[in-house]
């Protein structure tokens, strides 16, 4: 089943996932051939995103989508940022910057990031609002840049467990230069499952999960107010949201002079999620900046006694 983000005065679509999918990576391979077939593939790539991008009903040019079929879900968010094609390509290509981008999640209790290796890792650490590293569950996550050109890059992050007892994590990023100082990105997470996760996350969704919700618009209620998707397509909407965000401020903020980057993002981030509070926001600003305040000092410690 296909879902789009949409307006809540234009209703769902149900046609935009799949296909897009399959087109971009074959237009991806396109933008490693000869230059006359990859500036085709570009400006083929740039319409499509560009057109899905001009549905977002936001007011920033962002767009969120979702496909749950029967033991896999992914959401992906199309997006135009104001960065050039080549400082953001230089700035995503480290497992370390991944780090930086994935720790802003409310849920990720710390990432501790090793570049030595030929493809960069991770050791990515999950839990609730209220756990510790210490009972976080931990994803071992591998970074491959699988393309990069002067107008296209891909970028996987994917490891063989996921989170809550999911498996085959893949955290998929891909842009093109839209113009001098513009980039489009598609940025798509996926997860699979086996029938005892299913089941259990069925229970979640059915009690403590059963209000939260994503950002596809799936009906009108007799009030007018739009209707949005829940369960699994709402669950992976909300974190490929929060995955894109936190991109979105690893790259505005690294300007910042490094000593107060840090504290920078976290502001930053809050703001950005609290621009959706129906589906993103759990905790107020000085909860959340207490929170990671306490798990960066936590992570660095963890990182000193590790093996």
């Amino acid at each position: 089943m296909r879902r789009c983000c949409t307006s809540p005065s234009t209703g769902p679509t149900r046609s935009c996932r799949g296909t897009h999918t399959l087109q971009a990576l074959l237009l991806g391979l396109l933008l490693a051939c000869s230059p006359l077939s990859s500036a085709l593939a570009q400006d083929t790539l740039r319409d499509q995103w560009g057109a899905i991008v001009a549905l977002s009903p936001f007011a920033q040019p962002v767009h969120v989508s979702s496909e749950e079929r029967r033991y896999s879900v992914s959401g992906s968010v199309h997006a135009r940022v104001a960065h050039p094609f080549d400082r953001l390509a230089t700035a995503l290509d480290t497992a370390a910057a991944w780090c930086e981008i994935l720790f802003l999640h409310p849920n990720v209790k710390a990432c501790l990031p090793d570049d030595s290796a030929a493809a960069g890792a991770l050791q990515l650490y999950v839990g609730r609002l209220e756990e510790s590293i210490a009972e976080a569950e931990r994803l071992d996550l591998l970074l491959r840049t699988t393309a990069l050109s002067d107008n296209y890059m891909a970028i996987r992050l994917e490891g063989a467990r996921g989170p809550y007892a999911m498996r085959d994590f893949l955290l998929h990023l891909q842009a093109i230069p839209d113009d001098a100082v513009h980039s489009l990105i598609s940025l798509r997470y996926s997860l699979a499952f086996g029938t005892t996760a299913r089941l259990a996350l069925r229970a979640y969704f059915a009690f403590g999960g059963r209000n939260r919700v994503g950002f596809t618009v799936e009906s009108q209620g007799p009030d007018g107010q739009p209707q949005y998707v829940g369960g699994l397509p709402g669950m992976i909407e909300r974190n490929v949201m929060h995955f894109y965000l936190g991109l979105s401020v690893h790259l505005d903020t690294l300007k910042v002079p490094e000593p107060e980057r840090f504290a920078e993002r976290l502001a930053a981030y809050f703001a950005a999620i609290d621009r959706y509070p129906r589906q993103l926001r759990e905790q107020d600003e000085a909860s959340y900046l207490a929170q990671k305040r306490q798990e960066h000092v936590d992570q660095q410690a963890y990182e000193v006694s590790r093996p």
